[in-house]
C-alpha cells in the first residue's frame, strides 16, 4: 500500500514538473523565495511549478501570463536588409490598448523570442508594407486597423505574428527605426462559408408560408392570428436582413453605410418580434385573468390590435433611436456605447449583450411570468367552476381553445428561447466554432417548427380545403353567371332584331 502511494506521489510530482520545452522559460535569474519558490517577471512560481534542466530552473510562464513573440531578443532589433537580428540599444515599448482603444500597461505580457510559424496556406510579410496602424491588446492579440474593410480591423493571435523594432536604411543611407510586425496572412484563395445564411433563408421560406396560410384563411384573421402574423413578419424581416448581411460580408461586398442600415433594420425587427411575443403572452394571461370574462369583449378586435401595435413597435423604436444616438454621439469608446462602426457589422461582444440580449432576457422573464400566472389561473378555474366540467358548455369549449393557444405560445417561446440561448453562448465564446455550427443548424428548424406548430394541424388542413372549395365554387358560379348573362344578352338582341324586322315589314305592307 505504501509503495502504491509512493508511486502515485512520484508520478504526480513528475507530471506537475513536466512542461512543454517550447514554452519553458529560464527563470533562474528570478528572486528566490523562502518557501522554495521563485519570483520571476512579477510572477510567483511555487516549488512544484518549475523544474531544473542543466542546473537552470525553467517554468511555463505562458500558463500564468500572456506570451507574445518578439522577433529578436532584448537589445536587438530586426534588420530588414540582413533579415536577421542586429544590435539595438533602444527601448522596446509597443503600444497596448484595450478593445475600447484605451492605453494599457504590459505587466500581463511576457515576451518570448522568435518568428511565427506560418502554415503552408499563409505567407509572412512585414505588416507596415500593407497596413500602417496596429497595436497590441492586453490578451496578446495584434489589432490591425483596416479603414476600407468591414469590420475595419483584423486580429492576429500571438502565434501568427512577432513584433519588434525594424532597422532599415532610407534613400540617403541613413539608419531608420520603426515598430513593425512579421505577420502571417492567409492566401487570397478563400472558401465562402454560406451555411448560416442559407439556413436562415430556408427558415424564412417556412415562416413566409405560415404567414401566407394565416392571411389566406378568414377564420384565422382574428386577434390572435393578426398578432401571430405581425410577430412572424418582424421575424421574417430580421432573418432575411441578417442573412443578406452575412452573405455580403462573406463575399466582401458591403459598404459601411449599407452595414449600418442593415444593422438598424435587423435590430429593430428582432426587438419588435420579441415585443410581439410579449404581447402574445400578455394577451393569453389577460384572457384568463379576472379583469375580463371568458366570453365578454370590452374592446373591439381592431382597437385592441391597434393598442398592441403601438406597444410592440414604439418600444423597439425608442431603443433603436437610443442606439443610433449613442453610436453617432461622438463620445470616446467605452463599454456602454454600441461601437457599430468600430466593431464592424451588427452588434458584437458586450454591446450585443447590453443592447440586444438584455431587453430580450427581460421580455423572456416577463413571458415566463405571464405563462405561469395563466397556468395557475386555469387550475383555479377547473377547481372552482363546476359548470366547466360539462362538455356541452360553451364556456368549456372557449377555455379549451384558449388552453390550446397557450400551449402553442409556450412551444413558440421554447423554440425561440433555445435559439437565442445558443446566440448568447456564441457571443460569450466567439472562438467556439462548434456552437456556431449548432446555431446554424437550429436556424433551419425555427421556421420549420413554426410551420409545423401553426399550420400542420387537422383544423388548418380542413380550413384550407374548405377555402379552396369556396374559391372553386365561386369561380364556377361566376363562370355560370357570365354564361347566363351572355345568353340573356343574346336572347334580348334576337328579340329586338325580330321586332325591328316585323316593324319594317308592316310598314312595307
Amino acid at each position: 500500500m505504501l509503495r502504491v502511494l509512493f508511486v502515485c506521489l512520484f508520478v504526480t510530482k513528475c507530471l506537475s514538473q513536466t512542461c512543454d520545452m517550447d514554452n519553458a522559460v529560464d527563470i533562474s535569474s528570478g528572486i528566490k523565495l523562502p518557501d522554495g519558490g521563485i519570483d520571476f517577471d512579477n510572477v510567483k512560481f511555487k516549488k512544484t511549478e518549475y523544474f531544473v534542466v542543466d542546473n537552470k530552473e525553467r517554468a511555463c510562464i505562458c500558463d500564468k501570463k500572456v506570451c507574445v513573440l518578439k522577433c529578436c531578443p532584448f537589445g536587438y532589433a530586426y534588420g530588414l536588409d540582413s533579415k536577421s537580428c542586429v544590435k539595438n540599444n533602444g527601448t522596446f515599448r509597443p503600444p497596448i490598448r484595450d478593445e475600447y482603444l484605451k492605453p494599457k500597461d504590459d505587466y500581463n505580457l511576457h515576451y518570448r523570442f522568435g518568428k511565427p510559424n506560418c502554415s503552408e496556406l499563409e505567407y509572412r510579410i512585414l505588416l507596415t508594407s500593407v497596413y500602417e496602424k496596429f497595436h497590441l491588446r492586453p490578451d496578446g492579440k495584434l489589432y490591425i486597423e483596416i479603414p476600407s474593410h468591414i469590420p475595419p480591423w483584423e486580429l492576429r493571435t500571438p502565434d501568427k505574428y512577432c513584433i519588434d523594432t525594424v532597422v532599415s536604411q532610407d534613400e540617403n543611407g541613413e539608419r531608420t527605426l520603426k515598430l513593425d510586425a512579421l505577420t502571417c496572412f492567409a492566401s487570397e484563395d478563400r472558401e465562402f462559408y454560406v451555411v448560416g445564411p442559407a439556413c436562415m433563408i430556408i427558415s424564412c421560406v417556412f415562416i413566409l408560408a405560415t404567414v401566407a396560410v394565416y392571411a389566406w384563411l378568414p377564420e384565422l384573421r382574428n386577434l390572435h392570428g393578426r398578432v401571430l402574423m405581425a410577430y412572424l413578419l418582424c421575424l421574417l424581416v430580421g432573418f432575411s436582413s441578417l442573412s443578406t448581411m452575412q452573405i455580403l460580408l462573406t463575399v466582401d461586398n458591403i459598404s459601411s453605410v449599407c452595414c449600418i442600415a442593415l444593422t438598424i433594420i435587423i435590430y429593430f425587427s428582432l426587438l419588435a418580434a420579441f415585443f410581439w411575443l410579449n404581447v402574445m403572452s400578455f394577451d393569453i394571461w389577460w384572457t384568463f385573468s379576472g379583469n375580463r370574462g371568458m366570453t365578454t369583449e370590452k374592446m373591439s378586435i381592431r382597437r385592441k390590435f391597434s393598442v398592441y401595435t403601438i406597444y410592440a413597435f414604439s418600444m423597439p423604436t425608442i431603443l433603436t433611436i437610443l442606439l443610433i444616438s449613442l453610436e453617432f454621439s461622438g463620445l470616446p469608446p467605452n463599454p456602454f456605447l454600441p461601437l457599430l462602426r468600430h466593431q464592424g457589422c451588427f452588434l458584437y461582444g458586450k454591446s450585443r449583450l447590453l443592447y440586444l440580449y438584455l431587453p430580450m432576457v427581460i421580455l423572456c422573464v416577463a413571458n415566463m411570468i405571464f405563462f405561469i400566472l395563466t397556468a395557475k389561473k386555469i387550475t383555479e378555474i377547473k377547481k372552482e367552476t363546476s359548470v366547466l366540467k360539462s362538455k356541452e358548455s360553451a364556456t368549456t369549449v372557449n377555455q379549451s381553445k384558449e388552453k390550446q393557444r397557450l400551449l402553442l405560445y409556450v412551444k413558440l417561446f421554447v423554440i425561440m428561447g433555445i435559439n437565442w440561448l445558443l446566440e448568447v453562448f456564441s457571443a460569450l465564446y466567439p472562438d467556439a466554432v462548434y456552437i456556431w455550427h449548432i446555431t446554424d443548424a437550429y436556424n433551419v428548424l425555427i421556421g420549420l417548427n413554426i410551420f409545423i406548430i401553426f399550420v400542420c394541424k387537422k383544423k388548418i388542413f380542413y380550413l384550407l380545403k374548405k377555402r379552396y372549395k369556396q374559391m372553386r365554387d365561386g369561380a364556377n358560379i361566376s363562370r355560370s353567371q357570365t354564361v347566363c348573362s351572355r345568353t340573356l344578352s343574346t336572347t334580348r338582341d334576337e328579340i329586338a332584331l325580330k321586332t325591328k324586322t316585323e316593324s319594317v315589314q308592316d310598314k312595307s305592307a
